[in-house]
């Protein structure tokens, strides 16, 4: 193999035969194969091309918080770098998840490796439409004049974050596309691991007005999209308070 003579012709090397993450699924619960198991298959491969991956955190000129990574060709020192944007938290272990949550998806961005799992965040994409959608229809009826009558009773239930199937009821219980779009956009928020399910849950029941809530799989259709509205909102919220 020719050796690579900057960080271009590597990167050329690299992708030209690049690995693919696969998810551990014995060993882990998440839908995405783990920060541990991206280093695993992707640096080995880097290294092998001269090439170093450095991740650290700091503060940018504008004095916000980021991780900055860093691809660098050793013997050229040629390199390609950027930044994630982080909120700083006062709970370290928030914090230290988003940046857990940031190195990943740095590496197999920077890299330009495929993730299993990524494509959901397509599907969950486009489902953001639909649930915004719901959100606007909601707010309209409930400042509808109650003399409306049956009018104000067909605009106020929302849609799913899909168009439903036929059969289907908003009222029946939240599907696994749901589950997945609302996963994707907890650990977006920093909110995403085992450690944090207690304080999910707690969040979701706020939102909905509940006493309590002991698990996601209790939601129905209806409930988890005015979630997923929600978490919407927050996430747009927190990247523009970050300058994404």
């Amino acid at each position: 193999m020719i050796e690579p003579k900057n960080i271009d012709e590597a990167m050329l090397a690299f992708q030209a035969d690049p690995p693919v993450l696969i998810k551990d699924k014995a060993a882990h619960q998440s839908k995405y194969a783990d920060l541990v198991q991206a280093n695993a298959v992707i640096l080995p491969k880097l290294n092998a091309l001269g090439v170093v991956w450095r991740t650290w955190t700091g503060f940018l000129d504008d004095g916000k918080f980021a991780l900055k990574y860093k691809l660098l060709h050793v013997a050229s020192g040629t390199f390609q770098d950027g930044v994630w944007p982080l909120k700083l938290s006062d709970n370290p272990q928030q914090t230290g998840s988003q940046a857990t949550y940031a190195r990943r998806y740095a590496l197999t961005i920077a890299t330009g490796v495929a993730a299993e799992g990524d494509d959901d965040d397509g599907a969950a994409a486009a489902g953001q439409r639909y649930a915004q959608r719901a959100n606007q229809r909601q707010q309209r009826a409930a400042a509808a004049p109650a003399a409306e009558g049956p009018a104000v009773q067909r605009t106020q239930r929302p849609q799913a974050s899909r168009p439903p199937l036929p059969g289907e009821s908003p009222d029946g219980k939240v599907d696994q596309k749901q589950m997945r779009h609302m996963h994707a956009l907890w650990n977006e928020l920093g909110y995403g691991g085992e450690e944090n399910r207690e304080t999910r849950l707690s969040l979701t029941a706020r939102v909905l007005g509940l006493a309590e809530l002991n698990s996601s799989s209790d939601l129905t259709r209806e409930q988890a999209d005015q979630v997923i509205a929600a978490l919407i909102e927050r996430r747009d919220r927190q990247r523009a308070e970050a300058g994404q």
